[in-house]
């Protein structure tokens, strides 16, 4: 509480740490409760891209951006935009990101938060609503263009939780296939990504879903049958197929 008013909601502290935890700020409690009220469920959008801080001048002049004095010190380059994600198909890889919903972004990725304060960009963009329509300028091969684009809920390829759903399988032949989750690779104890296996941990960490519905399908566990004579599950080999 703070002069009264709820400053957060208690959420964990940090083990082998003195006074040291973390609160779930009041701007997210409300996202949530605005999500579940006008949906039935909370999610937070992302942007799906990866981007460069341009503080080089020198690729500022290759770019072009010394044209627009109006955008110094602002602008970041798109390296990468991920397949199904909220930026796709609107933004391309090399365009230099200046506005989203007008606010201009810096060269080190970071938007005007309070007072003299600056925070990453990525608080905009988690502040709106999945649906909402949002616009954004970029600098493409050299001239201003605006596009738009709908905010969606990030994808990953090997999704965190698994909340209020069980598991879901697959069984022929004897073979038991599961999807992929973080959960199952937590079977492998606290310490799972060190201790799971690499192909299996690279996925679950770095994942790219490149089509709506991509998801790894691991083989989990051999039931005993003579047509499967020589199988060997997942835990075993570290193998996956995508």
């Amino acid at each position: 509480m703070l002069n009264g008013e709820v400053a957060g909601v208690a959420f964990q502290n940090l083990i082998g740490a003195e006074n040291i935890g973390f609160i779930i700020p009041t701007s997210v409690v409300r996202h949530f409760l605005d999500d579940i009220a006008q949906r039935g469920v909370c999610a937070f959008p992302t942007l799906g891209v990866l981007c460069q801080p341009l503080d080089s001048p020198s690729l500022r002049t290759f770019l072009g951006l010394d044209r627009f004095p109006e955008y110094e010190g602002a602008g970041v380059l798109v390296n990468k935009v991920l397949p199904t994600s909220s930026a796709d198909p609107a933004l391309q890889q090399r365009d230099v990101l200046l506005r989203f919903n007008g606010e201009m972004i810096g060269c080190d990725g970071t938007v005007h938060f309070r007072g003299e304060e600056r925070t990453s960009f990525d608080w905009l963009v988690t502040g709106g609503k999945v649906g909402d329509t949002c616009e954004l300028t970029v600098l493409r091969s050299g001239e201003e263009v605006e596009v738009r684009t709908v905010l969606k809920e990030g994808q990953p390829l090997v999704p965190v939780h698994n909340y209020d759903r069980l598991p879901s399988y697959f069984i022929v032949a004897g073979l038991v296939f599961n999807n992929l989750t973080q959960p199952y690779l937590h079977e492998y104890g606290d310490d799972w990504y060190n201790t799971s296996p690499r192909r299996l941990c690279t996925r679950a960490l770095h994942g790219v879903r490149k089509a709506e519905g991509d998801e790894v399908v691991v083989l989990t566990q051999v039931l005993a049958h003579t047509v499967n004579n020589g199988a060997i599950p997942i835990r075993s080999l570290g193998l996956c197929s995508s």
